[in-house]
């Protein structure tokens, strides 16, 4: 037979336990849920996950891809070096975005399946980036 004081411990043990188990279940709910991940074009094309509704399609620019259009209207190539998807956007890009440059695009595919069609375009550096500020001073 267990003493009281000895049950009494265990039950703090326990109790400790499982809400150290319940806070990090949270967690990691609240971390999935607010996490923003990108698809590639291959992904896209290969079917490997269901794109009926809005995703970001993430990649780089294919170089001369870009061709500017009436009224800020763009379409792109996005690029993964195995499959391209087009990408047509409407709108002010980021002053990173250019051909031959990382970017991620939210937005969805079209009815036939071959275009992007961009609500979002937001533009990734590399390490070695610098703002304009900074450079000019150095």
């Amino acid at each position: 037979m267990i003493r009281k004081n000895r049950a009494n411990k265990i039950y703090v043990l326990l109790s400790f336990v499982f809400a150290a188990v319940l806070i990090i279940y949270f967690i990691l709910q609240a971390m999935e849920k607010n996490i923003d991940l990108y698809l590639t074009p291959t992904q896209v094309v290969s079917g490997e996950y269901e794109v009926n509704d809005s995703f970001r399609l993430g990649g780089m620019v294919k170089q001369g891809s870009i061709e500017r259009g009436d009224d800020l209207e763009m379409v792109f190539v996005v690029t993964d070096f195995q499959n391209s998807l087009a990408v047509k956007y409407s709108g002010v890009v980021p002053s990173l975005f250019k051909e031959n440059s990382g970017v991620v695009a939210a937005g969805y595919l079209d009815a036939a399946g071959n275009v992007f069609v961009a609500d979002e375009i937001l533009a990734k550096h590399d390490e070695n980036y610098m703002p304009i500020k900074i450079e000019v001073e150095n």
